[in-house]
């Protein structure tokens, strides 16, 4: 029997193996099966990423590290400055084949050449270059500061070729969110003609003057804000040729200058004067008190999803008018008991005292440029007040406006203003008690007198009003 037995296991022996291996899986499925709901598979944990880490993964996966434009830091004098910027500058940069950061000194003190340098030796497609600093007068920095400007942007747009660039200063701080604002400016600048410039800046950029919750909200104005800006290489051929000797801002600002285009600002301002590091600036420390009060962002706005058509001309307009048209009319006598949050709020100003008046009122800058205020487009400017929205519009946009676009700046406001300011410097504050007028000979006599003849004729070109 044994024997018999070997010959049919022999025989028969990998089909038995087949059945007791079948046999084997089945009894583990049924293991397995009744014991699955006693079994708990525990997931990966999610990676908690900070939202700024969240808007550089995103951005990285979207771009193809091609290049964007040229950044150029303007320095002179200030190397702590320089230090400070271009710490913030590199850090934030996406890629350095994206952009090519270029600083320009101006003149050749040595602790700044020392420190761009060292940028340059520790960072790609970092370079200095050096401008020799032309003879100013004392105090009166302006005429240097166009002719670094001028020779700076030629260099970078007619002998390096670039296409788009990025213009910054030393002493600016840098929103986390600048470089994104500044790709998608690009885009703009590329579509729509009637813009020729984008800047980070808001002139009333106080905080209490934005909506702090709107990251990505942008606005078309007329008054050039600079700043940290990018204009095209198309804009300098044009702009070169005759850029004036001093004063190369407000000249931007002219309607000669301007042809009508606007320029892109954002509600939130992307950079920020670091005052501790900056000294008084060129202007001497005059708009100290409003610079100040502006901060850089710290939102991580991911500007690639902003669609372009919302500040294309007609659309833009279109939005416009129509939020001015659904807007609370309200006096400037009662507008802190009447305004809330409830609505959004429009007051009318008819001339340039009016405007001042209302300036004053919302502690924004009251000074005027090419018949321009700060922020302006076709006149009107637009602020949080109280934790709404203020339109302060021009009487006839106020009255009818869908004729937003036949406003007309008058140049004359300019030199009205500068009186009106004149005024409450010396006459409303008693330092000169006759006619306020500074053609007046006896108002003259009186400057004559006090050693202020120079005093008088720096304030400029006025008109009484």
């Amino acid at each position: 029997m044994k024997r018999v037995f070997r010959r049919v296991a022999s025989k028969y022996s990998s089909t038995f193996f087949k059945i007791i291996s079948i046999l084997t899986l089945l009894c583990l499925i049924l293991y397995l099966k009744s014991a699955d709901s006693s079994i708990v598979v525990e997931q990966p944990r999610k990676a908690k990423f900070s939202d700024y880490d969240e808007f550089i993964i995103n951005r990285a996966k979207r771009t193809n590290d091609s290049f964007i434009a040229a950044v150029l830091v303007i320095c002179a004098t200030r190397a702590d400055a320089l230090k400070n910027h271009l710490t913030q500058l590199l850090s934030q940069r996406p890629s350095p084949n994206q952009y090519h950061v270029i600083i320009s000194q101006d003149g050749n003190t040595d602790a700044v050449q020392q420190t761009a340098i060292s940028f340059v030796n520790d960072f790609r497609n970092v370079t200095f270059m050096q401008h020799e600093r032309i003879a100013t007068k004392k105090r009166d920095n302006y005429p240097a500061i166009s002719a670094h400007y001028k020779w700076a942007l030629d260099k970078l747009f007619f002998e390096k070729k670039y296409d788009h660039v990025i213009i910054t200063e030393d002493d600016l701080d840098i929103g986390n969110d600048f470089f994104s604002f500044f790709e998608w400016g690009k885009r703009i600048l590329l579509l729509d003609k009637t813009i020729w410039c984008i800047s980070a800046w808001n002139d009333n950029g106080a905080p209490n003057l934005i909506d702090n919750s709107k990251g990505d909200l942008v606005w078309r104005t007329d008054f050039f804000p600079g700043l940290g800006w990018m204009l095209t290489k198309e804009i300098w051929a044009e702009l070169s040729e005759q850029f004036p000797i001093s004063y190369w801002d407000d000249w931007m600002r002219k309607p000669e200058v301007r042809k009508n285009r606007s320029c892109i600002r954002p509600e939130i301002s992307r950079t920020s004067h670091n005052m501790r590091l900056a000294g008084k600036g060129s202007s001497g420390g005059m708009f100290k008190d409003f610079l100040s009060k502006i901060g850089a962002s710290k939102s991580n706005t991911d500007f690639s999803l902003l669609p372009a058509s919302i500040v294309e001309k007609s659309n833009y307009n279109k939005h416009l008018i129509k939020d001015i048209k659904n807007s609370k009319a309200v006096d400037i006598s009662n507008a802190s008991n009447s305004i809330n949050s409830s609505h959004t709020y429009k007051i009318s100003y008819k001339n340039v005292r009016e405007w001042n008046n209302l300036a004053k009122f919302f502690k924004i800058m009251t000074d005027i440029r090419g018949g321009m205020q700060r922020t302006a487009y076709y006149g009107v400017v637009t602020v949080i007040y109280q934790e709404t929205r203020v339109y302060l519009v021009p009487a006839s946009t106020f009255e009818n406006p869908d004729n937003l676009t036949e406003y007309k700046y008058d140049a004359d406001w300019d030199k009205q203003n500068r009186f009106i300011e004149f005024e409450n410097h010396y006459c409303k504050t008693k330092k000169y008690i006759g006619k306020c007028d500074p053609h007046d000979p006896a108002m003259i006599a009186f400057f004559t007198k006090k050693g202020w003849k120079k005093r008088l004729s720096d304030w400029g070109e006025m008109i009484v009003v």
